[in-house]
């Protein structure tokens, strides 16, 4: 049987997709791209705010009408929707025909092998057989699930579980056998990544972690993504400074930067937190970029308190910013807070947050002109007039691109999935644009 899988959400969810795929190539079934080719479609949903959710149901309907019109004889949902909704997709949705939440992943072989009549190879997902569905050369690596923080707007502890660190020798076992088929950019990546090893070890062990990956033959780039400031120590940051191997490269959540929204957020750092760990990052790894996330509108946020944290925007100079209208879900604390601010006054402040992080973003950029650096090569651009980069300074799917116009020169010397070394020539607010040089 062909099985085809969409995956809707974050990169630790496009994690759970690639174990999927490799749960269903190893118990003999193929892997096909056009769900028209599919007997089994499988949607890996999020759930994890409105606009997510609304998304993964257009797309489970969109699914199913190849149902009606093709050769798919099986519409499978999984992820967090299905952990969390599924109850409601069971009965509202009759036509999905199996739905898998996270919480059953340990026993997806069992379930898969009672749903199709058909021995599946493993009970549970597993990390050493995935189907790498990156751009290569990179992947991402998960190294824990779950959250402790309990962010009042977060409905992640209640879908994913609490905080779970995984051994280190099965990760460091995983980027060894991802490093010998070819893998060189390494993306570490969890709800909570500056908290691995905590729960298991005793004591924060990223910094150890990141030493031992360093090591391995073939890992060239490390970049680590979703780091709390407040569990962000000397020592990691020390680490990370010194580490050729390691991006410099810091992602860090802050959310908001006045101290009572922070505390209605239940986050653990305050305003003086985040501007004294923003400062001895710079201090101590230079030429460092930082991307943090904000949130405008949270209950009860006051124009005086906005404008606090727009001003903060502005003093930080963050060289990448992502923001979000607050979100009330369901089983969060924030979903029955007073003073819940109107949609329209949310998407007023957060086109303001992105007007005061437009100009921020082409400064930091027009810093980089005339720089030169060693670029992964991803792709060719969908009008086919460019190659599209990535430098140590821009992550997967969230950043900006580096773009590399094609033509006599650069053909000859410019191969996708490889490295190139480049100068930059130009830039906008989000994208550079540079000539190879070797």
């Amino acid at each position: 049987m062909n099985v085809g899988l969409v995956t809707l959400g974050c990169s630790k969810n496009q994690v759970d997709s690639e174990m999927i795929l490799g749960l269903f190539k190893k118990s003999g079934m193929n892997i096909v791209n056009n769900p028209e080719e599919a007997d089994i479609i499988v949607v890996n949903t999020c759930g994890f705010i409105e606009s997510a959710k609304v998304e993964a149901i257009d797309t489970i309907l969109e699914m199913a009408d190849y149902k009606k019109d093709g050769k798919c004889k099986a519409l499978i949902v999984t992820g967090c929707l299905a952990k969390r909704y599924k109850e409601e997709i069971t009965k509202t949705l009759p036509e999905v025909d199996l739905c898998i939440g996270v919480d059953e992943y340990e026993n997806i072989g069992d379930i898969l092998s009672n749903f199709f009549n058909q021995k599946f190879l493993d009970h549970k997902l597993d990390f050493h057989s995935r189907i790498i569905s990156t751009n290569f050369p990179c992947a991402y690596i998960r190294i824990s699930d779950g959250c402790d923080n309990r962010c009042s707007y977060c409905a992640i502890p209640s879908i994913r579980g609490n905080f779970k660190s995984r051994k280190m020798e099965d990760i460091l076992s995983e980027v060894e056998e991802l490093a010998r088929e070819g893998i060189s950019e390494f993306c570490i990546i969890s709800q909570d990544t500056s908290k691995y090893g905590l729960d298991i070890y005793g004591k924060l062990k990223l910094s150890e972690l990141l030493n031992k990956m360093s090591k391995i033959d073939g890992v060239k780039w490390i970049r680590i993504l979703y780091m709390y400031l407040f569990e962000t120590t000397d020592a990691l940051i020390e680490e990370i400074a010194k580490n050729d191997k390691v991006c410099k490269y810091f992602d860090i959540p802050v959310q908001h930067l006045n101290d009572k929204i922070l505390k209605a957020m239940n986050r653990h750092d305050t305003k003086e937190i985040i501007f004294d760990r923003v400062k001895k990052i710079r201090e101590m790894v230079p030429n460092v970029v930082l991307r943090t996330t904000v949130i405008t509108g949270f209950p009860g946020e006051t124009n005086d308190e906005f404008e606090e944290m727009l001003d903060g925007i502005k003093k930080l100079k963050f060289d990448r910013l992502g923001a979000f209208a607050f979100s009330r879900e369901e089983g969060t604390s924030a979903y029955d807070m007073k003073d819940q601010i109107l949609e329209e006054i949310k998407e007023e402040r957060l086109k303001k947050v992105f007007d005061v992080q437009k100009n921020v973003s082409l400064n930091a950029n027009k810093c980089r002109l005339g720089k030169e650096y060693e670029v992964i090569v991803e792709d060719i651009s969908e009008d086919e007039k460019y190659f599209v980069c990535r430098s140590m300074f821009e992550a997967p799917d969230v950043d900006g691109r580096i773009y590399i116009k094609i033509d006599e020169e650069s053909v000859e010397r410019v191969i996708v999935g490889e490295y190139s070394k480049v100068k930059i020539i130009d830039f906008n607010e989000y994208d550079l644009f540079a000539k190879v040089i070797y």
